[in-house]
């Protein structure tokens, strides 16, 4: 009967031919495989490297062709602003020397009005007579007059007389009555003298004092010859903007 130890574990045996190339069979596979793992990690790296690369140059391409064309809509956008800006100056341009032309045309209407007035031998007005006057607004407290005598009925006989000018208004609530002729700028005179046949023009520049409120205006006109005659008129205040 074989001896048997008590309280110790028995494993089984199992008996296997010994083939020492197996081991060393097995452990070249197993590193094998490490290998091939590896290299087959880092291929599958590059790969995905290059596809990302890839992808990345072509976005890149992509947004640098939309960059180039959208600045080239840009410099178009550019120049039709400019070309409308300068077609809207052009146009300003234009209408202001309409607008000018207009008045032109109207002062000269009125003036033709004027001088068929004058040489007209059917007027129904006699002797000296104040045609007109007008003030333009120059800047600030600063105008310019225009004072406008003729004749009718005299033939070509020349009148002979004088006039004189006073503004009319307000100052602190008192009605004050000044000359023209103290009104008058630097450099300019009044001539209040009148020498004409047909018709005599009379301006100047003057400066109204601070604070005065102008009404109107009271011209007074006498002729010495070829006959005596007293004549006056009275103009509200009108300012024609420059």
């Amino acid at each position: 009967m074989p001896n048997v130890v008590k309280g110790s574990k028995q494993h089984r045996m199992m008996v296997v031919p010994y083939r020492p190339g197996y081991r060393v069979f097995l452990g070249l596979g197993l590193l094998l495989v490490f290998v091939m793992v590896g290299a087959g990690s880092f291929y599958y790296g590059r790969i995905d490297a290059g596809r990302q690369y890839v992808v990345t140059a072509s976005d890149n391409t992509r947004l640098s062709q939309q960059l180039a064309q959208t600045q080239d809509e840009l410099d178009a956008l550019r120049a039709q602003l400019a070309s409308s800006m300068v077609d809207r100056r052009a146009d300003e341009e234009v209408q202001s020397t309409i607008n000018s032309l207009r008045q032109r045309v109207m002062q000269l209407e009125q003036d033709v009005s004027f001088y068929r007035q004058v040489m007209s031998p059917d007027s129904t007005e006699l002797g000296l007579i104040i045609a007109e006057f007008s003030v333009e607004r120059l800047e600030g407290q600063r105008y310019h007059y225009k004072a406008v005598f003729r004749q009718a009925g005299a033939g070509d006989r020349v009148l002979e007389g004088s006039v004189t000018i006073a503004v009319v208004g307000h100052k602190e609530q008192q009605r004050q009555v000044l000359p023209l002729a103290e009104l008058l700028a630097e450099g300019n005179g009044f001539d209040p003298e009148l020498n004409f046949r047909y018709f005599q023009n009379m301006e100047g520049e003057f400066e109204l004092p601070e604070g005065f409120e102008p009404e109107q205006v009271e011209v007074r006109a006498e002729s010495s010859k070829p006959v005596a005659n007293k004549v006056e008129k009275i103009f509200s205040w009108s300012v024609v903007e420059a």
